[in-house]
């Protein structure tokens, strides 16, 4: 009887999660989005900016390509049912093909990583070219970008890109923009990571308290699901039969995929949360200086 139920937990799991995937919302980006709008704004006139430059080509090529990964944004769509089907499926019965579903149904996670790659570049240019004309103007973005980043191992951080900038270039327009740019409120990525060890935590940290609430709630029923029957069937260790205590053991496997999916997917969303704060802090920047770029 074992010997089954496991084969066919699993292809009820998957089929399951793949008919959960026709009820996913659509992955595109809504005409209607003020997020991608702003985004395309922003973009033609950096645009504007580097071609005035008289950067040579490659130089322009590459601060683009680096500004069109920057400039990737658009408002989070709701995650499909089909997406947390597959993510509590992966906690179940640890199959990866389901854990590559559950990320391959939440696009907003690329989103994440597209600083990360903005980075590359710009820094990329500016060791190839370090008498670039267009150096200002990559500092000035590595020192927004930065507090997104998510990657190791990448050059400089936030501070330093604008410090770098003042230092440099101290009669350039950026100069006092970066003074200012520095000040401006941000929230870490990395702290927000290493809040999520509690999920909810990170949440919290990011601002959205309510959120973060709910999932530590939701937290401390799973872990609950899996102490209280652990402590009982302990204390009754004697005298414990399947016909009559299996609730024990079911419940506990529900409390513990309650856990590990919260943890998960809490951790996700902290990283969105901080995301968005940092956006919502450098737009409101733009909207206080129309003149930065």
């Amino acid at each position: 009887m074992s010997n089954t139920a496991g084969p066919a937990a699993k292809r009820a799991w998957l089929v399951a999660a793949a008919l959960a995937c026709g009820c996913s919302t659509s992955a595109l980006i809504r005409s209607d989005d003020a997020a991608y709008r702003r985004s395309i704004e922003r973009l033609k006139r950096t645009r504007q900016l580097v071609a005035g430059s008289l950067a040579p080509e490659d130089d322009q090529a590459m601060f683009l390509q680096a500004e069109g990964l920057f400039r990737y944004r658009f408002a989070p769509p709701g995650r499909g049912f089909g997406s947390y089907l597959a993510q509590t499926a992966a906690a179940a019965i640890d199959l990866p093909v389901l854990d590559s579903l559950a990320g391959a149904l939440d696009l907003y996670s690329l989103r994440l990583k597209t600083y990360d790659g903005a980075i590359q570049v710009w820094e990329t240019l500016l060791v190839r070219n370090r008498s670039t004309p267009l150096r200002p103007l990559a500092l000035y973005r590595l020192g927004w970008a930065y507090r997104n980043s998510l990657a190791d191992g990448l050059p400089g951080g936030s501070e330093q890109a604008f410090d770098e900038l003042r230092a440099g270039f101290a009669g350039s327009p950026l100069a006092p923009l970066a003074l200012e740019a520095r000040r401006a409120p941000w929230k870490s990525m990395g702290r927000a990571t290493a809040f999520s060890l509690l999920p909810g935590l990170g949440q919290v940290y990011a601002g959205e308290v309510r959120n973060g609430l709910i999932r530590m709630a939701i937290a401390a029923v799973g872990g609950g699901m899996v102490i209280v029957p652990s402590v009982v069937a302990y204390e009754r260790r004697g005298d414990l039969s399947w016909s009559r205590d299996w609730p024990l053991l079911v419940t506990a496997i529900a409390g513990a995929i309650i856990v590990t999916t919260d943890y998960s997917s809490s951790y996700q969303d902290a990283l969105r949360a901080v995301l968005e704060y940092n956006e919502r802090s450098e737009a409101e920047f733009e909207d206080r200086h129309p003149d930065a770029p």
